[in-house]
């Protein structure tokens, strides 16, 4: 019995102990966290300052509890010796202390927060300031390393010296108080600005490292919570829609090489008809048509701006006025991959500044070629790219069939163009591709960004599975178009809306699509626009 009480004393003393090294590693992620604060822009206002201040509080005191939580706290109750459990809590300590240096020094850097990608490329910018560079900064975080580690064994230490001195305050438990109310609080405040897309919150959500604010849209969707506000924000989504503010790409490229050794051949006719496309079949049997529903555009330039840029077409008129050339091709072109757009440009409408950067040195190209022929000399040049191992892809970017004004228009079976690819290529099933996928898709090959395509386009990575899945929603010039597997909607600049059968083409007045999938439609469409908080 007596060794049963010592044993439970023991273990109730380290987990004493454990609590007040946890929070002076709280006061340390704290400090810390004023690195995030300081590199991030000054919230719009007030109440978004507010909330800044009680996220930094609840998620820095956070951190360091879980991981007392998870790695310190069972090891009180299975091997309840103070010097091992010293040990332990300092390495572990440490090795989080370091990470989120590190991470807090890259953000301010670079805008990002640490992966496997920043990391490659945090080498790529060390080396070319000067040879030896990483390996520098290496030693240099070795050395930051070794500093935390003394740091936290004192402070180990004295908390296990001190530990009567300590526990004799009750200043603990309010502090504590402090920081559970501020968690709580931040993450409720960041559901009901998730709900009425309040941005001077929700643009805070990548600021802290392993940040995940809790969102609530289904739930308070089905519960008919916030009904009206949520109506107000679609409204002021589909304005912010209709009047783009560019801010492409929202932020720098952070994206590491692919070991993609072939070369790319991208075919675009401005449409193909039937006997064209039978020709097409005929004469390159080695293609493979893609057996799913890619839908064109409405206009020729329309089309192939999609094509080139993977941006829906709302992006169209400020991308031109401010001559701004695809932002991919410049991180092509760092990594030898040389841009290349031929072909009948008066007849596309391309403009002059759509020239691509060249590399000095490339290793593969990416050749768009804009066609209105499907002539001999170009049908050979597909063979000897084939021939070649170059991977091809060719599609149309109207509809064969003229658009009948008094018609559905936006309609699957009218929109649909043909894609035929390599075998190489690999392209999967999707619910309905956009001519936004295709640069994307191909792009890919050549490089990865930490947030993938989403860093440069608004189209998918369509050699995923399940990548486009209804329901869909994309722009034609002013209007927004929502497409789902049995109805489509069509939303005019005004916000006014009608839906029809899929089928049968009949009015369906009373089907609208979900105010969640509007919303975050409209969102996505929006992440390259000054008024978006993407």
């Amino acid at each position: 019995m007596k060794q049963r009480r010592q044993r439970r004393d023991k273990i109730a003393r380290l987990i004493s102990w454990g609590h007040w090294f946890t929070f002076f590693n709280i006061l340390i992620a704290l400090a810390v966290g004023t690195l995030y604060i300081e590199a991030a822009k000054t919230p719009d206002t007030f109440f978004g300052g507010i909330y800044m201040m009680l996220s930094w509080l609840g998620h820095f005191a956070f951190l360091p509890f879980i991981v007392f939580i998870i790695l310190i706290f069972p090891f009180c109750l299975i091997i309840p010796y103070s010097r091992f459990l010293r040990g332990i809590a300092t390495l572990v300590a440490s090795f989080g202390l370091i990470a989120l240096v590190a991470d807090a020094l890259f953000f301010r850097q670079y805008g990002y927060h640490l992966n496997s990608y920043s990391l490659s490329q945090l080498a790529l910018d060390a080396e070319s300031t000067f040879a030896g560079a990483s390996f520098v900064l290496l030693l240099s975080m070795l050395l930051i390393f070794v500093i935390l580690l003394v740091f936290e064994l004192a402070v180990a230490n004295l908390c296990w010296k001190r530990l009567d001195r300590l526990r004799a305050h009750h200043w603990g438990a309010s502090f504590s108080a402090v920081f559970v109310f501020c968690f709580f609080t931040s993450h409720s405040i960041h559901i009901w600005a998730d709900a009425v897309f309040y941005t001077p919150i929700t643009q805070q959500d990548d600021l802290f490292p392993v940040s995940y604010p809790t969102t609530a849209r289904t739930l308070m969707s089905k519960q008919g919570w916030l009904t009206e506000e949520r109506l107000q924000a679609t409204d002021r989504l589909l304005r912010e829609t209709s009047s783009i503010e560019l801010n492409y790409p929202a932020r720098a490229l952070m994206c590491s090489r692919q070991a993609q050794q072939d070369n790319t051949l991208v075919v675009v006719f401005n449409h193909l008809t039937e006997a064209q496309q039978q020709l097409l079949e005929q004469q390159l049997p080695q293609l493979q048509r893609y057996a799913h529903p890619v839908l064109g555009q409405t206009s020729t330039q329309a089309g192939w701006f999609e094509v080139l840029y993977g941006l829906a077409d709302i992006y169209a008129p400020p991308i031109f006025a401010a001559e701004q050339a695809p932002a991919y091709w410049q991180q092509l072109s760092d990594y030898q991959v040389r841009f290349n757009v031929q072909g009948d440009a008066a007849a596309f409408g391309l403009p002059d500044f759509l020239q691509a950067p060249t590399a000095q040195s490339y290793r593969n190209t990416i050749e768009v070629v804009l066609s209105t022929h499907t002539d001999a000399e170009l049908l050979a040049r597909i063979e000897q790219a084939l021939a070649a191992d170059t991977q091809v892809l060719i599609t149309a970017i109207t509809p064969n069939a003229e658009l009948d004004h008094d018609a559905e228009n936006y309609a699957i079976d009218r929109l649909q163009v043909p894609l035929y690819y390599s075998q190489s290529m690999q392209l999967a099933a999707q619910d309905v591709v956009l001519l936004t996928d295709l640069m994307p898709t191909v792009v890919t090959n050549y490089m990865h960004c930490s947030d993938g395509v989403r860093a440069y386009a608004t189209g998918k990575n369509i050699a995923n599975e399940g990548e486009r899945r209804f329901p869909v929603l994309t722009s034609f010039g002013r209007d927004i178009v929502v497409y789902d597997r049995n109805v489509t909607s069509i939303i005019d600049a005004d916000g006014s809306m009608r839906s029809f059968d899929n089928t049968s083409y009949e009015a369906r007045p009373n089907v609208s699509p979900a105010t969640p999938v509007l919303v975050d439609g409209l969102k996505h469409l929006q992440r390259f626009s000054g008024a978006s908080d993407e």
